[in-house]
């Protein structure tokens, strides 16, 4: 026995031991006779209590904050459920949080009565809990028992960062300057500052994308984490970010920094673009084979210089370029012209706060070809040289449906396709519906590349060349009126549903609708070249359809913006930078007018008066140019933009917008005309080169092809093989080769390099007659009307 008594002791003390390594034990050993939980752990209700009450390591692990009378619930769970046995709570100071085993472990800030029913407050002060189970203790709980607070304030520590020049702090990098600023949280109860008596605040951000949040960084008075009182709030990214501090249920207001009720890292001011190393190089070349490095310069609104910010690159000609997150460009091998442009873009830069502060994009520029010394809107352009490209054309047919009524019972709609490099016809696929829209992905490198969006009245249908079949989204019907530059998002306008509807789809799988919108009327749309913003044209009433045009402006991250238009109009576009926007009317008289897209306002920016008002009016993407038809010709528009001032040291800016807009440079002409010489003609469709030097244009009563020079302003003609006229029309991304729909049942491959009308491609189906018909099923003879050529 007396071998046995002092073997007994040996192991308890081994295992106690082992039990504080641990956290509060982890021994079975029976104590009295009872097996031992492992270990306990202590919980309380949060609020009041913060801080991981998990593996806890010191004293300010879990902390609570209770008022003086009032009471908290703890609990302690063995690591065994095995062990059933009740825990005994105590307070390391019961005359200000105490316990009584009527409660349980229900905590009182102040004295219970024996019953456990009444709480009466004593004073304030620190005390420390503990549960016990069965011998095995829980790691200790801070307990700070205080006056009610009724006010939490949060103000800036001069001492350590007065308030910054500007009231942003910048991520630029100079000698004293600090990119961070310190915090100081006070608790009051009825006027009188009671932080003392507290505990520990919790901080919050309310983007931590913005900044980052510490407390335990050395000067900071946090007494080694057992009261947190100060904060350091470091800059991360350009943006707006509110700052709360909180405790026992009760939150300061937003810190206030130099008028301000936020923290602001500087916000991104102006984005310059160059090629390389030199800021007068604004455009490339490429044999296809290389690509270019676009440098920005990227100053905030103190007119510091920025590294590596989270700018938004984007190509707008994907399949002749794109663009990595590093401003590296990779040309394909498609010969034509590429702009690069880039933007800050909330919610990944400039990031604001809904409610506090409105989204600040900023757009690019680049410095003035013409030594002004100013900056313009322009992109940066890439010309890549190459030998044409072989691609896919494909054709199709609408005339399943009929103009007037439902679609043609029993008719099938089949899409062939046509090997650019011998027009060679493949295998036909069957459509689910007879398409009113066909439209290809812009190309690059998203996951929706090579994809076709086909708009009809049964619902979208994607078309992935090589599939034998063909999807269709039944829930989104409609016509397809725009596809962004990453080609992961279309808008589709449902005009013959009531009421009307606009879908925004996301198609980078499989489509999924992103939102649904009550627009009636929506004849246009485009996105903003970097996707930020949506515009749509479209009825102010549903049930009037003189109600007026309108336009709409969706963005995922704002409210849907309703503008009401003082006249028709019947295009809407993006500048290259994305900066403004046109609109083909929209005024009390006829005119071209830009908008503002750069704020919220979306005021005109400058309008273009015209004779008349064009028709598919399009904007290409040098900066410079845009057309429309207005027979018996096309108008032709030139303009240039200037970028607001960059800031400098000395001279801070915080304008981001309006870009201004101006007369283009000589021999530019604001507003030129070019006729036809055809009189006047019905237009159908107008097609831009690759390289942005040429216009095509097809009218549906003339039987050639027209071609507009940019370069010297000329127009000429293309007639087709046995004068049929034009149903619709696609142009290859190397611009060499013009498919062409026609009345005579085929395809006609005009060269736009010889000026010939190459060949004329027909078709061939199962129909028992009617054998060269896009159609099957039906007697009546379906035109290829709707053409279309991958990226």
């Amino acid at each position: 026995m007396r071998r046995f008594a002092c073997v007994v002791p040996a192991i308890l003390s081994i295992s106690l031991f082992l039990g504080a390594l641990i956290g509060c034990g982890g021994s079975s050993t029976p104590f009295n006779g009872l097996p031992t939980p492992g270990t306990v752990a202590l919980t309380a209700a949060n609020p009041p209590c913060a801080g991981p009450a998990t593996s806890p390591t010191t004293i300010s692990s879990l902390q609570c904050s209770l008022d003086l009378g009032t009471t908290l619930q703890f609990t302690a769970a063995p690591s065994r459920p095995t062990v059933t046995s009740a825990a005994n709570y105590t307070s390391s100071n019961p005359s200000v949080l105490s316990f009584v085993p009527a409660a349980g472990g229900l905590a009182c800030a102040g004295r219970w009565d024996p019953t456990g029913l009444v709480c009466s407050p004593q004073s304030v002060g620190l005390a420390t809990v503990t549960a016990t189970i069965n011998g095995v203790s829980s790691a200790p709980v801070t307990v700070w028992v205080h006056e009610h607070i009724d006010t939490i304030k949060l103000s800036l520590l001069p001492v350590l960062t007065p308030i910054p020049p500007g009231n942003c702090v910048t991520l630029g990098t100079a000698p004293g300057i600090l990119n961070y600023l310190d915090f100081q949280a006070q608790a009051f109860s009825r006027g009188m500052d009671v932080t003392n008596t507290v505990g520990s605040f919790t901080f919050q951000l309310t983007n931590s994308a913005v900044a980052r949040l510490s407390t335990t960084d050395p000067e900071l008075a946090n007494n080694n984490g057992n009261q947190v009182t100060q904060a350091r709030v470091t800059a991360v990214v350009p943006g707006i970010t509110q700052i709360y501090a909180t405790l026992s249920e009760v939150s300061s207001l937003p810190v206030v920094i130099g008028g301000n009720p936020y923290f602001e890292t500087c916000r991104i001011q102006s984005i310059n673009l160059q090629v390389g190393n030199a800021e007068t190089n604004t455009t490339f070349a490429s044999n296809g084979a290389t690509g270019a490095t676009i440098t920005p310069t990227v100053v905030d609104r103190l007119g510091y210089t920025l590294t590596n910010p989270p700018l938004t690159w984007t190509s707008l000609s994907p399949v002749i370029g794109t663009v990595g997150t590093d401003g590296a460009v990779k040309t394909t091998k498609t010969p034509g012209a590429v702009g690069i442009v880039a933007s800050c873009k909330p919610p990944s830069c400039n990031v604001n706060t809904p409610g506090v502060t409105p989204i600040n994009p900023v757009y690019s520029s680049t410095l003035s070809s013409t030594g002004s010394g100013q900056f313009e809107g322009t992109p940066i352009i890439g010309t890549v040289s190459g030998p044409a490209v072989n691609t896919t054309a494909y054709a199709t047919t609408t005339q399943c449906d009929t103009a007037a009524g439902p679609p043609v019972t029993g008719c099938q709609p089949l899409l062939y396709p046509i090997t650019t490099s011998n027009n060679v016809v493949g295998a036909s696929v069957v459509l689910p519906s007879s398409p009113n829209s066909f439209v290809f992905a812009p190309g690059g490198s998203s996951s929706s590349a090579g994809k076709a969006f086909l708009g009809s009245s049964g619902g979208l249908m994607v078309f992935t060349p090589g599939n034998s079949t063909v999807p269709q989204s039944t829930n989104i019907p409609g016509k397809v009126l725009a596809v962004s530059l990453d080609g992961n998002t279309i808008i589709v306008s449902d005009t013959v549903s009531v009421p009307n509807q606009v879908y925004v789809v996301g198609v980078g799988g499989t489509p999924s609708l992103v939102t649904s919108m009550f627009i009636p009327g929506a004849t246009a749309a485009t996105f903003s070249p970097e996707g930020l913003k949506a515009f749509i044209l479209g009825k102010a009433s549903a049930s009037d359809p003189n109600s007026g045009d309108t336009l709409y402006i969706y963005s995922p991250l704002l409210p849907l913006v309703t503008k009401k238009l003082a006249g028709t109009a019947n295009a809407v576009a993006p500048y290259a930078n994305g900066a403004l926007g046109y609109l083909s009317g929209g005024s009390a008289s006829p005119a071209i007018n830009l908008f503002n897209t750069c704020d919220t306002t979306y005021g005109i920016a400058a309008s273009i008066a015209v004779p008349r008002l064009p028709t598919m009016f399009q904007v290409l993407p040098d900066g410079t140019h845009a057309i429309g038809f207005d027979p018996p010709g096309v108008d032709v528009f030139a303009i240039k933009t200037l970028a607001p001032t960059p800031a400098t040291l000395t001279q801070p800016n915080s304008t981001t917008c309006p870009f201004t807009v101006a007369a283009p440079d000589p021999p530019e002409q604001e507003f030129s005309f070019a006729n036809l010489g055809q009189g006047d003609f019905t237009p159908l469709k107008l097609l831009i080169s690759s390289d942005n030097s040429r216009a095509y244009i097809l009218a549906s009563n003339l039987s050639s092809i027209f071609v507009y020079d940019f370069g010297v302003g000329t127009v000429s003609a293309i007639p087709l093989t046995g004068s049929p006229v034009p149903l619709d029309a696609s142009l290859t991304s190397d611009g060499t080769l013009l498919y062409v729909g026609t009345s005579d049942g085929s395809v006609h491959v005009v060269s736009t390099v010889s000026g010939g009308d190459l060949a004329q491609i027909t078709f061939t189906n199962d129909n028992a007659t009617n054998k060269g018909s896009l159609c099957n099923n039906i007697p009546q003879f379906c035109n290829p009307d709707m053409v279309a050529v991958k990226p």
